[in-house]
């Protein structure tokens, strides 16, 4: 679909492992996660970064609330955390977990059009075990409810463009489901939307890696999905037809991905030790 030739590393110095893109339209900058070097960057011209916050639990996914702060996967409590995006100071826990238990080590979260929260939880290799399955989350009033269980590592997700449907891809399979979105919250009609193209020499790799690996998950101005995985972003129309792959350069593998600029037609890439920019043609959400 676009070879990586078209890309534009914005980093000279290699970071550790960059997760959790977020783009701030009021302040026209991007916010991305280091969580092994356990710190929140902010850029506000390509290739300027500034340090937001320094010693955070292992921040992964990150999404902006209604209130304009930002909402921090913190993998090492196990917790959804609030985080001011202009100090970089924890506000306060939004959902310390289920249950009466912490997350296994939360993923990925998105804002809902009523200002609630869903939360991917798969469990990797960050902690103890806290919950007795791999699930989805919904965070509402103060409430969190357990909304999905169909993937076995649930990870990225994003809405479509109306809010009507979430998207879920999982890391230890081929699949992205789809889900409508009931108004108090809860998920149904579950269904496969879409199987990743996995790789086709699979000697050598990990399980996660033989089936795609998906992580990361945006949406356009469309309803098309951008999937990072193991072979570069996939991308595939709101009915699940495959439009084809977005290539990284060398041998850089996608982690997440996040629409911005002005005009929102940038796509910003983490990738491992690297951030990357690629202009498209459709806009994002």
């Amino acid at each position: 679909m676009i070879d990586g030739e078209s890309m534009q590393k914005l980093n000279d110095k290699p970071f550790v492992f960059l997760e959790g893109p977020v783009w701030d339209k009021k302040r026209n900058q991007l916010y991305f996660s280091d969580p092994l070097a356990r710190t929140i960057m902010v850029m506000k011209k390509p290739g300027e970064f500034r340090v937001l916050a320094e010693n955070t639990g292992y921040v992964n996914g990150m999404c902006l609330n209604h209130q304009g702060n930002l909402a921090v996967c913190n993998m090492e409590d196990g917790s959804l955390d609030e985080v001011c995006p202009d100090t970089g100071k924890t506000i306060g826990v939004i959902a310390p977990g289920y249950g009466g238990r912490p997350f296994h080590a939360t993923n990925d979260v998105v804002c809902d059009q009523n200002g609630g929260y869903y939360i991917t939880d798969p469990f990797f290799t960050y902690g103890p075990k806290t919950q007795d399955i791999e699930a989805t989350y919904c965070m509402r009033d103060g409430i969190v409810t357990r909304v999905a269980t169909d993937s076995k590592k649930p990870n990225g997700l994003a809405f479509s463009p109306d809010g009507k449907r979430l998207y879920i891809d999982d890391t230890a399979s081929p699949n992205v489901w789809s889900y409508t979105v009931m108004p108090d919250g809860s998920l149904t009609e579950a269904a496969v939307l879409c199987t990743l193209k996995t790789p086709e020499n699979i000697a050598g790799l990990s399980d996660l890696q033989k089936c795609g690996e998906a992580d990361g998950l945006k949406v356009d101005c469309l309803g098309n999905l951008y999937v990072t995985t193991f072979t570069g972003i996939q991308v595939f129309r709101p009915d699940g037809e495959p439009l084809g792959t977005i290539n990284m350069p060398g041998d850089e593998t996608p982690a997440n991905c996040e629409f911005g600029g002005e005009d929102m037609q940038t796509l910003f890439i983490t990738a491992r030790t690297s951030l990357y920019q690629i202009r498209l043609a459709v806009p994002g959400i």
